[in-house]
Protein backbone atom coordinates (compact mmCIF):
# COMPACT_ATOMS: atom_id res chain seq x y z
CA UNK A 1 0.00 0.00 0.00
CA UNK A 2 1.14 3.51 -0.71
CA UNK A 3 2.80 5.25 2.28
CA UNK A 4 0.84 8.44 1.65
CA UNK A 5 -2.46 6.54 1.81
CA UNK A 6 -1.47 4.81 5.07
CA UNK A 7 -0.29 8.09 6.59
CA UNK A 8 -3.48 9.89 5.49
CA UNK A 9 -5.68 7.13 6.92
CA UNK A 10 -3.77 7.29 10.21
CA UNK A 11 -4.17 11.06 10.44
CA UNK A 12 -7.89 10.78 9.62
CA UNK A 13 -8.35 8.10 12.28
CA UNK A 14 -6.48 10.24 14.81
CA UNK A 15 -8.72 13.21 14.01
CA UNK A 16 -11.87 11.13 14.41
CA UNK A 17 -10.70 9.79 17.77
CA UNK A 18 -9.80 13.31 18.91
CA UNK A 19 -13.18 14.67 17.84
CA UNK A 20 -14.92 11.91 19.76
CA UNK A 21 -12.76 12.39 22.85
CA UNK A 22 -13.42 16.12 22.98
CA UNK A 23 -17.12 15.89 22.07
CA UNK A 24 -19.43 18.00 24.18
CA UNK A 25 -18.95 21.69 24.70
CA UNK A 26 -21.10 21.60 27.86
CA UNK A 27 -19.09 18.90 29.61
CA UNK A 28 -15.41 18.71 28.69
CA UNK A 29 -13.48 15.81 30.14
CA UNK A 30 -12.47 16.85 33.67
CA UNK A 31 -12.60 13.78 35.94
CA UNK A 32 -13.75 13.99 39.54
CA UNK A 33 -11.29 12.49 42.03
CA UNK A 34 -12.39 9.01 43.17
CA UNK A 35 -12.17 9.80 46.90
CA UNK A 36 -14.58 12.71 46.45
CA UNK A 37 -17.05 10.64 44.43
CA UNK A 38 -17.55 8.07 47.17
CA UNK A 39 -17.93 10.73 49.86
CA UNK A 40 -20.49 12.83 47.99
CA UNK A 41 -22.60 9.84 46.91
CA UNK A 42 -22.82 8.70 50.54
CA UNK A 43 -23.61 12.22 51.75
CA UNK A 44 -26.35 12.50 49.10
CA UNK A 45 -27.94 9.32 50.43
CA UNK A 46 -27.39 6.99 47.47
CA UNK A 47 -28.59 3.53 48.46
CA UNK A 48 -28.89 0.10 46.92
CA UNK A 49 -31.70 -0.17 44.37
CA UNK A 50 -31.92 3.58 43.67
CA UNK A 51 -31.77 4.88 40.08
CA UNK A 52 -28.72 7.06 39.49
CA UNK A 53 -27.82 9.12 36.40
CA UNK A 54 -24.68 11.02 35.54
CA UNK A 55 -25.08 13.58 32.78
CA UNK A 56 -21.80 13.85 30.92
CA UNK A 57 -20.32 10.66 32.36
CA UNK A 58 -16.77 11.02 31.01
CA UNK A 59 -14.69 7.93 31.78
CA UNK A 60 -17.50 6.40 33.85
CA UNK A 61 -15.92 6.66 37.30
CA UNK A 62 -18.97 8.24 39.00
CA UNK A 63 -21.40 5.76 37.43
CA UNK A 64 -19.15 2.84 38.39
CA UNK A 65 -18.90 4.09 41.99
CA UNK A 66 -22.71 4.39 42.15
CA UNK A 67 -23.12 0.88 40.71
CA UNK A 68 -20.67 -0.51 43.29
CA UNK A 69 -22.88 1.05 45.97
CA UNK A 70 -25.78 -1.02 44.58
CA UNK A 71 -27.60 1.63 42.54
CA UNK A 72 -28.91 1.08 39.04
CA UNK A 73 -26.40 3.50 37.51
CA UNK A 74 -26.67 5.09 34.06
CA UNK A 75 -24.18 7.41 32.40
CA UNK A 76 -25.01 9.57 29.41
CA UNK A 77 -22.12 10.81 27.30
CA UNK A 78 -21.58 12.36 23.84
CA UNK A 79 -18.14 10.89 23.17
CA UNK A 80 -18.18 7.43 21.59
CA UNK A 81 -14.63 6.73 22.73
CA UNK A 82 -15.44 7.59 26.36
CA UNK A 83 -18.58 5.41 26.15
CA UNK A 84 -16.47 2.53 24.87
CA UNK A 85 -13.90 3.06 27.64
CA UNK A 86 -16.62 3.30 30.31
CA UNK A 87 -18.36 0.14 29.11
CA UNK A 88 -15.04 -1.69 29.18
CA UNK A 89 -14.30 -0.55 32.75
CA UNK A 90 -17.82 -1.55 33.89
CA UNK A 91 -17.99 -4.85 31.98
CA UNK A 92 -18.39 -6.86 35.23
CA UNK A 93 -21.10 -4.63 36.70
CA UNK A 94 -24.57 -5.65 35.55
CA UNK A 95 -26.14 -2.55 37.14
CA UNK A 96 -23.98 -0.01 35.24
CA UNK A 97 -25.09 1.19 31.82
CA UNK A 98 -23.67 3.80 29.46
CA UNK A 99 -25.69 5.55 26.78
CA UNK A 100 -24.31 7.56 23.89
CA UNK A 101 -26.60 10.55 23.60
CA UNK A 102 -27.56 14.12 24.24
CA UNK A 103 -27.97 14.82 27.97
CA UNK A 104 -30.63 17.44 27.22
CA UNK A 105 -32.92 14.92 25.47
CA UNK A 106 -33.05 12.07 28.00
CA UNK A 107 -36.02 10.83 29.98
CA UNK A 108 -34.93 11.15 33.61
CA UNK A 109 -38.39 10.72 35.15
CA UNK A 110 -37.32 7.55 36.99
CA UNK A 111 -34.16 9.09 38.50
CA UNK A 112 -33.67 9.13 42.26
CA UNK A 113 -30.32 10.94 42.06
CA UNK A 114 -28.67 12.86 39.20
CA UNK A 115 -25.02 13.93 39.14
CA UNK A 116 -24.03 16.97 37.04
CA UNK A 117 -20.54 18.33 36.40
CA UNK A 118 -20.92 20.69 33.45
CA UNK A 119 -19.68 24.12 32.53
CA UNK A 120 -21.90 27.05 33.58
CA UNK A 121 -23.65 27.26 30.19
CA UNK A 122 -24.60 23.58 30.33
CA UNK A 123 -25.81 23.86 33.93
CA UNK A 124 -27.94 26.84 32.98
CA UNK A 125 -29.50 24.95 30.05
CA UNK A 126 -30.12 21.85 32.15
CA UNK A 127 -31.76 23.46 35.20
CA UNK A 128 -35.28 23.99 33.76
CA UNK A 129 -35.28 20.53 32.17
CA UNK A 130 -34.45 18.81 35.45
CA UNK A 131 -36.91 20.88 37.48
CA UNK A 132 -39.65 19.95 35.02
CA UNK A 133 -38.85 16.27 34.37
CA UNK A 134 -37.65 14.86 37.69
CA UNK A 135 -40.08 13.17 40.05
CA UNK A 136 -40.84 14.62 43.46
CA UNK A 137 -38.14 13.68 45.98
CA UNK A 138 -35.40 13.21 43.36
CA UNK A 139 -32.03 14.70 44.27
CA UNK A 140 -29.51 16.47 42.07
CA UNK A 141 -25.81 16.93 42.80
CA UNK A 142 -23.94 19.69 40.97
CA UNK A 143 -20.17 19.93 41.10
CA UNK A 144 -18.28 23.25 40.94
CA UNK A 145 -20.83 25.07 38.71
CA UNK A 146 -24.33 25.30 40.13
CA UNK A 147 -27.92 26.22 39.28
CA UNK A 148 -28.71 29.93 39.44
CA UNK A 149 -32.42 29.69 40.24
CA UNK A 150 -32.68 26.51 42.29
CA UNK A 151 -31.78 26.79 45.96
CA UNK A 152 -29.70 23.87 47.25
CA UNK A 153 -30.58 22.22 50.54
CA UNK A 154 -26.92 21.48 51.26
CA UNK A 155 -23.52 22.82 50.14
CA UNK A 156 -20.49 20.60 50.69
CA UNK A 157 -16.79 21.16 50.07
CA UNK A 158 -15.23 17.71 49.98
CA UNK A 159 -11.57 18.06 50.88
CA UNK A 160 -8.80 15.54 50.88
CA UNK A 161 -5.40 15.75 52.60
CA UNK A 162 -3.52 14.35 49.60
CA UNK A 163 -5.42 16.16 46.82
CA UNK A 164 -6.04 19.88 47.39
CA UNK A 165 -9.13 21.38 45.77
CA UNK A 166 -8.34 22.88 42.38
CA UNK A 167 -9.70 26.35 41.64
CA UNK A 168 -11.69 26.08 38.37
CA UNK A 169 -13.38 29.48 38.33
CA UNK A 170 -13.82 32.53 40.49
CA UNK A 171 -14.34 31.04 43.98
CA UNK A 172 -15.36 27.72 42.37
CA UNK A 173 -13.48 24.62 43.47
CA UNK A 174 -13.64 21.18 41.89
CA UNK A 175 -14.47 19.60 45.24
CA UNK A 176 -17.51 21.82 45.81
CA UNK A 177 -20.86 20.04 45.58
CA UNK A 178 -24.39 21.39 45.98
CA UNK A 179 -27.39 19.14 46.63
CA UNK A 180 -30.88 19.97 45.41
CA UNK A 181 -34.23 18.32 46.13
CA UNK A 182 -37.10 18.25 43.63
CA UNK A 183 -40.19 19.31 45.55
Amino acid sequence: MDTTLILSAGILLGCLISLSWFAGSDAPYVPTKNERIKKILKLAGLKKGKVFYELGSGDGRVVIAAAKMGAKAIGIEQSWIRIFMSRWKARNLSNAKFIHGDIFKQDLSNADLVFVFLLPRGVERLEPTLRKSLKKGAKVITQTFHFKNWIPYKKILVTDKNNPNTLLGENQYEGEFWLYLKS
